[in-house]
């Protein structure tokens, strides 16, 4: 099994992203970033876009929040994009922190979930 970093948030995630737990199976199309973590993507794009895309297909181990200085938090989940930006009438979108419950200010909504996928 490998593990793959990929980013998860921004303007793509605040549209139309569906909550994130851990644990649970995925399938993305990403854009390999050479020295960072892959950039999740569920627009249509493709690489007649004029980006390489690849996808991937696995299990969600972990979730982090980027915080503004950068560093990465531990969290349980992360929100929907509806309940992220305050649209969603049955979930807060609170962002919290996997060990202590501390709710976390994410107002750049910038996330990593590792996917573990088959070699």
């Amino acid at each position: 099994m490998t593990r793959i970093e990929i980013e998860v948030g921004g303007w793509e995630h605040n549209c139309c992203g569906p909550e994130l737990v851990r644990f649970t199976k995925v399938e993305w199309t990403v854009i390999p970033v050479a020295d960072g973590p892959s950039v999740e993507t569920h627009h249509g794009l493709d690489e007649s876009e004029g980006l390489r895309v690849v996808e991937v297909a696995g299990t969600i181990v972990e979730l982090e929040a980027v915080e503004p200085d950068g560093s990465r938090t531990p969290i349980s989940r992360i929100p929907s994009g509806p309940a992220l930006s305050g649209s969603d009438e049955e979930d807060a979108g609170d962002v919290v922190e996997l060990y202590t419950d501390r709710v976390l200010d994410m107002s750049d909504h910038r996330f990593i979930a590792t996917v573990e996928v088959r070699d």
